[in-house]
């Protein structure tokens, strides 16, 4: 009973976060969803540990609906490609800004926030190293192929949100395919 009650508390702040951001969850939202008390919230959480909880099991499921899993490698790469720079990833993007701004003052924010860069890059270098043994590419260092490919998309996730440089979506999404080929030995179109 009490695993269920923290569940559905952390639960209802990770929806309430995904419907709307970070900035406007407080806690009698996460109470009145979740159908406790703030003594119970209380009891099971500090309110930027539950917050900052939240905000990484939000995140996974953002990931989760961008770039679901596939069968093979290669098919993953491509969900994650055809993916980056769609109107999907919008909701993720945002998330993912918000978080990284929290975490530079909130250390609770801060830890959960690399724990997710980590298993954003963790996931990708799976994804590589598989495709590597399965010889439908090169990689010999994974994980640092999957920094360089986040850091890249990142950096042009940047250019379409600002417009500085003016970069748009498709012609992000096509300097995105052009440096993963590059990165992966692939021919490049």
């Amino acid at each position: 009973m009490t695993t269920d009650r923290r569940a559905a508390i952390l639960a209802a702040a990770a929806d309430l976060i995904r419907e709307r951001g970070i900035a406007t969850v407080r806690t009698r939202d996460v109470t009145a969803r979740a159908g406790v008390g703030i003594g119970l919230l209380n009891h099971y959480f500090r309110w930027g540990e539950l917050r900052a909880q939240a905000a990484a099991v939000a995140l996974s499921a953002e990931i989760d609906r961008v770039v679901p899993d596939a069968p093979s490698p290669e098919r993953q790469l491509d969900l994650f490609l055809q993916s980056a720079f769609g109107a999907q990833a919008d909701p993720l993007w945002r998330l993912w800004i918000e978080i990284t701004d929290l975490a530079m003052t909130d250390p609770d924010m801060a830890q959960a926030a690399r724990e997710a860069a980590e298993g954003i890059r963790d996931a990708l270098a799976s994804i590589l190293a598989d495709g590597a043994d399965r010889q439908l590419w090169r990689c010999a260092a994974p994980r640092d192929a999957a920094l360089r490919i986040l850091a890249f998309h990142d950096g042009l996730v940047g250019f379409v949100l600002t417009g500085l440089p003016p970069v748009d979506r498709a012609e992000a999404a096509k300097h995105l395919e052009r440096f993963v080929a590059l990165e992966l030995g692939l021919p490049v179109s």
